[in-house]
């Protein structure tokens, strides 16, 4: 497919820079010499020998990372796609951080006021000069109401939203671009893949989301006394302006800087996951991107998050069959892993299920005798892909994420005390799933939704069958049946027309008996019935028997022939 150069100048630059960008960490192995050498200084590759020393992964990872904030979201959406990303490359773009863009005090005011019609000076009493959270798109600034709270105040960056919507433009050309490429590795559905993505990313760009997702989870985890909500202050608000209470906290790697607050290490990295893992599994709101700069830590030791544009939502299935998981892995059950995974599938057909099982059994043995200091949550989740990708089962994005987030969470407490284990939270937590699993109000909401969908079944079932009949009166129902051995096919047809003849023959026999003995009054009788009734009922129960002896026959040769196969 010829490549159609865009006619928006933005694009074409953006286009440009992509191309500048492949080049460098693509070509460059191969222009050490000439010409090629000289385009590619061009280009911006000053130390062609570094980049050629680099993993192919690894260049990826920097290209990515080079092509701005748009493709670094791409990819770590991507990252929930093992179909599409080698787990390799899935591991490398975990690592993907957010250039920090520098933006001055004055644009911040400058945005602040033109999205909320509000003066600066006339709201704040204190702005800083420098930003002390990015996210790609958004930048973070404190400062001070004149009511006398201190507030964050998050913007959306100059241009963002223009940038984003060129950059997924770009995205999808260069897909039309590689069509028969991406067709050639098993990605077919390409702009369904860029369609979801960019129904995930736009929304970032408003802000009145994120003002929303704070406010559920302020209701979600009103009892965690660990973990800190901040407060929105929707006056001050708009889609490009967010300001939220402020509150003092330090980074949670920044050990230094917690420690000279007399908080433990072990402590803080104690209280992180256990906050993080009961709010996933007890509200299903969890932020998806953890990163160093989003978790932070209070003097007191809570727990506070800078940024909610990555939340997302398990609902109550997902959650349940997520702590059923939890519960197998830290009791080595395989079976109830291994159809909580099939349950929590959009697709549960597994063509082999004694292979998935094992496989599965495997992965939970393995789990089991990791040491501390190793990535247990990663192990599991490429595990868990792995798993998936062989036996061809599609889990849901979010699951994805949430089994990602784990492991971002996993990283960050391993990044404060190197001897943390991730599993050992889930025991305790595991054993109360499995008795919860079995508590009379589980069970009570298991018959309630059974006793629901059967329900459904016999309100629709009359509808949907008026409908079928419908059709075969009208002619529009038609079947498409695929014979692969046709003279088995015969075969199975001339036993099934033999047993309806039987069936009829029988039939008529005793319904002609029954007839003869209710009308003949006079005459020969034999144990009280007349002659022609006892002859059809001794028919009947003749040819019954033949029946069953035919059954009984017909099953123990197809036995014996399915044996004979299988050895």
């Amino acid at each position: 497919m010829p490549l159609k150069f865009p006619k928006n100048p933005k694009i074409f630059d953006k286009f440009n820079n992509a191309l500048t960008v492949l080049f460098k960490y693509g070509i460059t192995p191969f222009a050490e010499n000439g010409r090629l050498k000289r385009l590619a200084e061009k280009a911006g590759v000053e130390t062609l020998k570094d980049v050629h020393a680099r993993s192919k992964w690894e260049k990826i990872r920097l290209a990515t990372q080079e092509l701005g904030p748009t493709a670094v979201y791409f990819a770590k959406f991507l990252c929930s796609r093992p179909d599409i990303l080698p787990l390799e490359l899935i591991s490398e773009f975990s690592l993907l951080e957010f250039d920090k863009i520098p933006v001055t005090k004055a644009t911040a005011i400058e945005i602040f006021e033109n999205s909320t019609r509000r003066k600066a000076d006339k709201t704040f009493s204190y702005f800083d000069s420098y930003c002390f959270f990015q996210n790609g798109y958004a930048a973070v600034f404190r400062a001070k109401l004149l009511t006398g709270e201190d507030v964050a105040v998050k913007i959306i960056l100059p241009e963002a939203y223009d940038n984003a919507v060129s950059d997924i433009k770009l995205i999808k050309r260069l897909a039309k671009f590689a069509d028969i490429f991406l067709e050639r590795h098993g990605i077919q559905n390409a702009d369904e893949i860029i369609s979801s993505f960019e129904e995930i990313i736009m929304p970032k760009l408003d802000l009145n989301n994120e003002a929303e997702t704070i406010k559920r989870f302020k209701k979600a985890y009103r009892d965690m006394k660990n973990f800190a909500v901040p407060e929105v202050f929707l006056n001050y608000s708009s889609e490009k302006t967010l300001v939220t209470s402020y509150y003092n906290t330090s980074g949670i790697t920044k050990a230094k800087e917690f420690t000279a607050w007399g908080l433990d290490h072990r402590k803080v990295s104690d209280t992180f996951l256990n906050t993080f893992i009961t709010g996933m599994l007890t509200t299903g709101l969890f932020i998806g991107s953890l990163s160093d700069d989003i978790v932070r830590i209070m003097p007191e030791g809570k727990v506070a998050f800078s940024d909610f544009g990555s939340a997302n939502l398990l609902s109550s299935v997902q959650r349940n069959l997520i702590s059923d998981i939890v519960a197998a892995l830290t009791t080595q059950n395989s079976g109830v892993l291994a159809n909580s995974l099939r349950k929590i599938a959009f697709n549960s057909d597994v063509k082999n299920y004694q292979e998935f099982k094992n496989d599965v059994q495997l992965l939970a043995d393995n789990l089991y005798f990791m040491e501390s200091s190793e990535h247990y949550m990663r192990e599991f989740s490429f595990g868990i892909m792995r798993i998936c990708f062989k036996h061809k089962l599609t889990l849901p994005a979010e699951i994805l994420r949430a089994f990602s987030a784990l492991s971002d969470a996993e990283n960050i407490a391993l990044s404060i005390t190197p001897t943390c284990l991730i599993s050992e939270f889930f025991k305790p937590y595991g054993k109360k799933l499995q008795f919860e699993r079995f508590s009379p109000e589980r069970f009570k909401n298991t018959i309630n939704k059974n006793l629901s969908q059967a329900s459904d079944f016999l309100e629709n079932s009359p509808l949907e069958l008026s409908v079928i009949l419908k059709k075969i009166r009208q002619g529009q129902l038609y079947t498409n049946i695929n014979i692969t051995d046709f003279n088995f096919f015969i075969q199975r047809i001339d036993i099934a027309a033999n047993k309806l003849i039987f069936c009829f023959i029988i039939g008529i026999l005793i319904l002609s008996a029954t007839i003869s003995a209710v009308f003949t009054k006079d005459g020969f009788m034999i144990f009280g019935l007349p002659v022609l009734s006892f002859a059809g009922f001794t028919l009947a129960l003749f040819f019954g028997i033949m029946l069953f002896a035919y059954v009984l026959g017909t099953r123990f040769k197809q036995h014996k022939k399915d044996v004979e196969n299988n050895n």
